[in-house]
């Protein structure tokens, strides 16, 4: 891949660097989040997750094993869009907020699919 997939790679990790490191810097929000959902073990589940973002989040911008790098993250997305945006329970500006990034969400996860489904 060239140039511009290197920085589209790099882009598109980034904001999966940046939250991993932030949420394993301060994850008290994020575990309250999943101690809402029920989430099992969530002190270890949210640390998990930022180790994940963070480790295939520096993969993916590197260019090592984008692959695997895009399908980790993808996976890590599902949980964290569902529990993390769950726009379906609010109202008002907070229900447009939560979807707002609900939406983004699914986009990067429809990027994590392309660069998982190249060869």
């Amino acid at each position: 891949m060239g140039v511009t997939g290197f920085i589209g790679r790099a882009l598109l990790a980034s904001i999966f660097i940046k939250n991993g490191l932030d949420h394993l810097q301060n994850p008290e929000p994020i575990v309250r989040a999943a101690k809402g959902a029920e989430v099992p073990e969530p002190e270890i589940a949210v640390r998990a997750n930022s180790a994940v973002m963070l480790g295939a989040g520096a993969m993916l911008a590197l260019g090592v094993a984008p692959r695997f790098a895009s399908t980790a993250l993808a996976a890590s997305l599902i949980p964290t869009t569902v529990i993390g945006h769950p726009f379906w329970d609010k109202s008002g500006k907070e229900r447009s907020n939560q979807q707002a990034q609900f939406l983004k969400n699914l986009a990067l996860f429809g990027a994590l699919l392309a660069v998982g489904s190249r060869k």
